[in-house]
């Protein structure tokens, strides 16, 4: 006999339909873009009613926000990824330049998400209460950051000239930026670039101001 299929309580449902909603909308913005995209396409896409996202979502901006939340999860799962991946004791440069090296392969085969998360910020930059709505879900990503920072130092008894938040405020402006060059001009931005640059700012820091650039470094083993 065929076991009687649960029926969803209202909240399941309810959180069914949202997370459903999501996915198309991410689907939708990721094609249309933020300013193509409407509320009544997401929801006959995702086989729901106009209503259906007005009962779960704000409006557009709210959904999209909601998008961006689950985007910015993922980041943090593959930024998590990257230290889990190294040695136990990989010095703080190593676990940097992973961080980096990590972000340059995610603009590599994602650089739609950049120009539409571009849109976004213009879209909510004449909005003040929405600019903060997407900067709290931004700076999950620089806190994570910060937390690996801050944890290094406390492991290895080191401490830099700026503090974990700030310097990872730094970081993640720089990356941001390179993503903009190489979305206008790509063959001025070499993949391994942001890399080099971290693990020479973390080395510098850690001696004192002086040491070799990673690309000499790899120059000199060749010869």
């Amino acid at each position: 006999m065929t076991p009687k299929r649960k029926r969803e309580s209202r909240a399941e449902k309810q959180a069914r339909t949202r997370a459903e909603l999501i996915a198309t909308a991410a689907e939708v913005f990721a094609r249309r873009g933020y300013n193509g995209a409407s509320v009544e396409e997401i929801a006959e896409l995702a086989g729901y009613s106009h209503g259906a996202v007005y009962s779960n979502f704000e409006g557009k901006a709210d959904l999209f926000l909601a998008v961006f939340e689950d985007y910015m999860a993922e980041r943090a799962r593959e930024l998590a990824a990257t230290q889990a991946d190294l040695v136990e004791d990989a010095p703080l440069e190593a676990r940097a330049r992973a961080l980096a090296d990590q972000w340059m392969d995610r603009l590599e085969r994602d650089r739609e998400s950049v120009v539409l998360h571009m849109e976004f910020i213009a879209h909510a930059s004449r909005d003040p209460e929405l600019a903060g709505r997407f900067g709290t879900r931004s700076a999950a990503l620089r806190e994570a950051v910060a937390h690996y920072i801050a944890g290094y130092q406390e492991e290895a008894g080191e401490e830099f000239a700026l503090p974990p938040d700030e310097l990872a405020l730094v970081l993640r402006a720089l990356g941001i930026g390179l993503a903009v060059e190489a979305l206008v001009s790509p063959d001025a931005v070499r993949k391994d670039l942001y890399g080099d640059f971290v693990e020479l700012l973390v080395e510098m820091s850690r001696q004192g101001g002086s040491a070799e650039p990673p690309s000499d470094r790899r120059k000199g083993a060749k010869r």
